[in-house]
């Protein structure tokens, strides 16, 4: 587990998008902590009561993101008061969180590897802030209709990349929501909010048949449910 005191020295030394709206190399006007809120809430109401197109929730999002300025007083006042839980694998801030949204700052170390699971039904997007995180995305070949064994499930690699500070992704329901992650440095950190939220007893997890997966386009797993996983 990665102490609060170890995040917070990092951070202060210091999942995809269209190339176009990734992190580019001009100069965006920053949000504070509150209007980066009611932006955010804005558009998750949005997607829920006018069926706001996909590609338009992404955009708007992925660009208030973007805008968010991790420096002001009032985003670290939510960091230092966030709601803290975690598992094996990552430590968990929430920064926001109602029926339509669940946003905050996924910490990770370079001692476990993310294993390879999904959110399903949700849209999730990450922006890097600290730390270098390499991140695999898969979608399940024919959809949940796989013609592989029960069990199993056959993933067809959607992308693989070195994410650095600044550095964006995003996953929808669609196209590419499982994924892995794997910090590179000492401690990653990165924004990671979620339209809707997803529920966590849906989520599956998918172990790979083989150790070197990790440059393979066709990956075959064991698909275990949350509860199975949860109790081994």
């Amino acid at each position: 587990m990665i102490s609060r005191r170890q995040l917070l020295l990092t951070a202060a030394s210091a999942l995809l998008l269209p190339r176009a709206v990734m992190a580019g190399s001009g100069a965006v006007d920053k949000l504070s902590w509150p209007a980066f809120q009611q932006q955010m809430n804005q558009l998750a109401e949005d997607r829920l009561l006018t069926r706001l197109a996909q590609q338009e929730m992404v955009e708007r999002g992925m660009q208030s993101l973007k805008q968010l300025d991790i420096d002001s007083p009032g985003f670290k006042e939510a960091v230092e008061m966030s709601y803290e839980s975690g598992n094996r694998y990552w430590l968990w801030q929430r920064l926001m969180k109602s029926r339509n949204i669940n946003g905050g700052i996924l910490n990770i170390s370079s001692e476990q590897l993310v294993q390879l699971h999904d959110h399903p039904g949700a849209t999730g997007m990450v922006r890097v802030i600290s730390g270098e995180v390499e991140a695999w995305q898969f979608d399940e070949a024919g959809g949940n209709a796989s013609h592989a064994s029960p069990g199993t499930a056959e993933l067809i690699r959607y992308s693989h990349r070195i994410l650095k500070p600044g550095d964006m992704a995003v996953l929808t329901p669609e196209k590419g929501n499982i994924h892995a992650l794997r910090s590179l440095t000492k401690e990653s950190r990165m924004l990671d909010f979620f339209i809707p939220p997803y529920q966590r007893s849906e989520r599956h997890w998918f172990e790979p048949l083989a150790d070197n997966w990790f440059e393979q386009a066709v990956v075959s797993c064991r698909k275990i449910s949350q509860q199975d996983f949860t109790d081994a």
